[in-house]
């Protein structure tokens, strides 16, 4: 029976060596595999790196640089425009300024001269009570501003007229007369005298 166990185990042991040499020959021939693999690619590389052509690679550089300095270039004379821009903006805003100041001058001047030519012209006459032929715009002066509108039949005095125009020196109402207070005007072709 010793002899039959001892048997026994020395088969069993053979046999199983025998399965984890198959294991790692296996093993072993992959390993080799790999190693060819990873030779093989290295090969490679080095020929890609080899064929790489650095004189074009160059050219590629310089243009690069090239279109930076244009890129450069460029974004100075943007900043220049915009400081140009921005200057000759001001100068219009100043000028503008100018050029209202000037005219609000002008219109003052112009505003002067027509109320001198008015009070020119404008004329005494005997008092007279004036009657409106229908509704009517009141002005502040002749060719001015307009205050008030009166209605068709409204009853004025005045003493004071120009050629188109007749100044509102009092008015009635309820039948009672009242003097202006301020400067009114009327067009001379809305109303009619009263007699």
């Amino acid at each position: 029976m010793k002899i039959l166990f001892s048997i026994f185990v020395l088969f069993s042991l053979l046999y199983s060596n025998n399965g984890d040499i198959g294991v790692m020959e296996e093993a072993v021939s992959d390993i080799a595999k790999l190693k060819n693999d990873y030779k093989t690619c290295q090969e490679d590389l080095k020929n890609r790196f080899v064929k790489t052509d650095y004189k074009e690679l160059d050219k590629y550089k310089i243009l690069l640089k090239k279109e930076k300095e244009k890129n450069q270039k460029m974004l100075k004379d943007m900043e220049w425009f915009t400081k140009t821009i921005e200057t000759l903006e001001n100068k219009l805003n100043q000028n503008n300024k100018k050029l209202l100041k000037i005219k609000q001058y002008q219109q003052k001047v112009l505003a002067k001269e027509v109320v001198k030519k008015h009070i020119e012209k404008a004329r005494f006459m005997k008092a007279s009570n004036f009657r409106l032929k229908l509704d009517a715009s009141i002005f502040d002066k002749p060719n001015g501003k307009k205050v008030d509108n009166w209605m068709q039949n409204t009853t004025f005095t005045s003493n004071i007229r120009t050629d188109n125009w007749i100044k509102i020196t009092g008015y009635f109402v309820n039948k009672k007369w009242r003097k202006a207070t301020k400067e009114m005007w009327i067009e001379a072709d809305k109303v009619f005298k009263r007699k």
